[in-house]
Formats: C-alpha cells, sequence, structure tokens
C-alpha cells in the first residue's frame, strides 16, 4: 500500500513540476535568479531530479 501511495504522490509532484518548468514562456528565464531568491528554477530542478535518481533511483530501483 505505501508504494502504491508513493507511486501517486510521485506522479501528481513530477507532473506538476513539468507544468511549471513548461510555464516557463522563456527557457532563459528558467536559469534566471531574482533579487531575494536563492535558487533559479532550473536550479532547483536539477536539485530534486538528482536527488530523486540518487535516493529512488540508485537505492530503491538499483540503477546504480
Amino acid at each position: 500500500m505505501l508504494v502504491a501511495v508513493l507511486k501517486t504522490l510521485f506522479d501528481r509532484d513530477l507532473n506538476e513540476l513539468g507544468q511549471e518548468i513548461e510555464a516557463y514562456q522563456d527557457k532563459k528565464a528558467l536559469w534566471h535568479v531574482e533579487p531575494g531568491i536563492s535558487n533559479s528554477g532550473g536550479n532547483l530542478c536539477l536539485h530534486l531530479l538528482g536527488t530523486l535518481n540518487t535516493y529512488i533511483g540508485a537505492e530503491l530501483g538499483n540503477s546504480g
């Protein structure tokens, strides 16, 4: 049951992340850091995907 719940949450949230990335009209803006914000949207996305690859893919999925 836990796996099914986690899959549902990851599917939902990764789809939402994709929609947020696609909402950038200018892809250069994805890497722009606004004043008062520490990271660009693109950098945050890279961190999220790296973490998923490390902890979900490598550990649970045995992808290396």
